[in-house]
Order: C-alpha cells, then structure tokens, then sequence
C-alpha cells in the first residue's frame, strides 16, 4: 500500500460494491479521473456514509498502488445538497456521463478540472443554464481536442463571412450553402463566446452533432432521464 495521497475532486459516478462498499470514477485535479473504493461507505455509521454526492467539491485522501486506488478520508460542505431531479440537475447528470465517457483514466486533466468547477459553480449562481451548458460543450470539444475551425470554410478555405450562410458538418467544420440559415456572422459569436447572440436552435444542433462524433454515436443514458422529466 502506497503512502496516502490527497487531491480536490468531483464524484462522477458510484455504483455498489458488495453489500457495504462502493466504487466511484473520481475527477481529481492532480490525478484526472481516477477509480475509487470507499469500504463500508452504504453503512450508516460509516465515516463515508452520504458523503460521495456528486457535483460537490470534496478534499480526498486515497491510497494504493493499483488501478483501484482507496479512499482512507473525505471532507467536503454538508449543507448545500439538493436531490430533486430537475432539469438542472439533468443537465448536470448529462455533463458528468459525458467526462465519465470521454476523459482517459489516470492523466492530469487539471485546465479540465478548473472548467467543470467553473461551470458548476455558473449554475449554481442560477445563470441561464443553456448558455452555460453551451460554453461548457464549446469548451469541452476544444480541450480534448474536438475543436472546429470557426474562422474558415471547409470547401475553400475561405474566410467565414458574416451574412452568408452556412452548414456545420460533423468531423470537419462549417461549409457554404444557400441551404441553410445559419449565418456566418452568428459563427463568428461562438468564436467569441457571445453565445447570448446565437439563435438557440442552432447552438444546440452543433454541440449536439460534435458531441456525438465524439461519442461514436452512442446515446447517453442521461439523455434518457431528461425524455422522463418532460413527459
């Protein structure tokens, strides 16, 4: 057994191990996302009991040599837990499933790390959180390298032109139609993050389209809560 570490971090995901335990993908900031027990932790009067609650920053200590490494201590702010399902906390489920799937084990993700805090800390300031939401997506793709290009077209290389319209084509940018409405003008504001400038629709399509790439096309499960919640 290795001498105990200690990092920040965030509770991705849990999932039960044997009648006491749990496992958890942790995202640290020295560590990236890391696998994790916490032994005895479903038990009540266990030291870890209600304490791996996600979207909460805790201070961690860990152990272990393995893959697997061994929670021995947590500490994090007890009094702003919410378990309501809401669609903000949908969207939060949809943000973690998507780090869970696209982060690498075990590799320093700190610039990462400090957007996620970022963003959680925007919704929990009740900012319009489908701009936060984007910002955050637009942010994701250009750090794990799934960035497009927004200031050339894609048939040319052409410089993106204000009033003309174009067409976003997954794996490779923005192409010039007249079959479109997005215009080139409303690229140029996701280049510089005025989203708030941006029709909705439009945002949504393309982080939508870059993640799934992205993803290979699988569906997320979060996706499936959030078709629940607004039936």
């Amino acid at each position: 057994m290795s001498q105990s570490d200690s990092d920040e971090c965030f509770v991705l995901h849990q999932r039960s191990y044997s009648e006491t335990s749990i496992i958890a993908e942790i995202f640290t900031r020295k560590n990236g996302k890391v696998s994790m027990i916490a032994k005895g932790a479903k038990k009540p009067k266990s030291k870890f009991f209600g304490y791996l609650v996600p979207f909460h920053k805790l201070n961690i200590n860990f152990s272990g040599r393995s893959e697997l490494k061994t929670i021995t201590n947590i500490d994090r702010d007890l009094t702003k837990t919410d378990s309501t399902l809401t669609k903000t906390s949908y969207s939060l489920l949809y943000v973690n499933e998507l780090l869970i799937k696209l982060l690498p084990k075990d590799a320093q993700q700190e610039e990462l790390f400090l957007l996620y805090e970022k963003f959680l800390n925007a919704v929990n300031k009740k900012n319009n959180l489908e701009l936060v939401l984007r910002n955050f997506e637009l942010d994701l793709l250009d750090m794990l390298g799934y960035g497009f290009d927004f200031n050339y077209e894609i048939e040319n290389q052409a410089p993106i032109e204000s009033n003309s319209h174009y067409l976003f084509v997954s794996e490779r940018g923005f192409k010039k139609t007249d079959r479109s409405n997005l215009l080139g003008k409303d690229i140029i504001n996701m280049k510089h993050r005025k989203l708030e400038m941006v029709p909705s629709h439009h945002l949504k399509e393309i982080t939508k389209k870059a993640i799934s790439m992205c993803l290979d096309g699988k569906d997320l499960s979060s996706r499936e809560i959030f078709k629940s919640l607004k039936k």
